[in-house]
């Protein structure tokens, strides 16, 4: 949402999440245009104060007339507002896959062989994890069991030559999580995304739904 910044809680994530990457050699650091990612952005750059944050409309929160809606609404849906949408703008899993693989594109043709950090939004980061893995662009690739990047969590991208469309390797750390499988470090994603652990006869909601924060 614009002007929903970062909580406390927020802030600190941020800057455990920017102390991780502060011995990386970084060449350039883009934010979506929404402020709590301009905040998380700016957190990042305290640690490279030699690199400007560079905004990019193609990295920005996925367009939803279901924005700002109370969490009951969207929890009523299952937070499938893709296949839900309300009257007015929005955008499909494939609208924000172009779009963030265009970023990717742009981005490695401008830092050819660089670090790059890009800060976006929980979705964004689900829609590129899922095409880079090769899973069909579908909500079911980013639903399901599927688990939902964490807040302030990273994800990373490894190409080695310049022609390659897809990745050496997709990475996961969420260094504020509580779930040690990627708590404690990087770990490859698989092929078919990583997947919630359940119990069977476990209650709830599905297990890709965020914590409701003020975050």
């Amino acid at each position: 949402m614009p002007r929903f910044g970062l909580s406390e809680l927020g802030r600190r994530e941020a800057e455990n999440t920017a102390s991780v990457l502060a011995k990386e050699p970084v060449a350039a650091i883009y934010s979506s245009p929404q402020l709590r990612a301009r905040q998380t952005a700016r957190a990042l750059a305290a640690y490279h104060p030699e690199l400007k944050v560079q905004t990019s409309i193609s990295i920005a929160e996925v367009v939803t007339g279901w924005q700002g809606r109370p969490y009951t609404e969207l929890h009523a849906i299952d937070f499938d507002f893709y296949s839900s949408p309300l009257p007015g703008e929005y955008e499909t899993v494939e609208h924000i896959w172009d779009r963030v693989r265009l970023f990717v594109e742009r981005v490695r043709r401008r830092h050819e062989g660089r670090t790059v950090v890009a800060v976006t939004h929980g979705d964004i980061v689900f829609v590129a994890r899922a095409g880079y893995l090769g899973m069909p662009i579908e909500v079911t690739s980013i639903r399901g069991r599927h688990i939902y990047p964490g807040h302030a969590s990273l994800t990373r991208l490894t190409f080695c030559l310049p022609q390659e469309t897809y990745p050496k390797r997709v990475e996961y750390f969420d260094p504020n999580g509580a779930d040690t499988r990627w708590s404690r470090g990087w770990v490859t994603v698989p092929a078919g995304g990583l997947l919630e652990e359940s119990e069977e006869g476990e209650p709830g909601g599905p297990p890709w739904i965020p914590p409701n924060s003020d975050q």
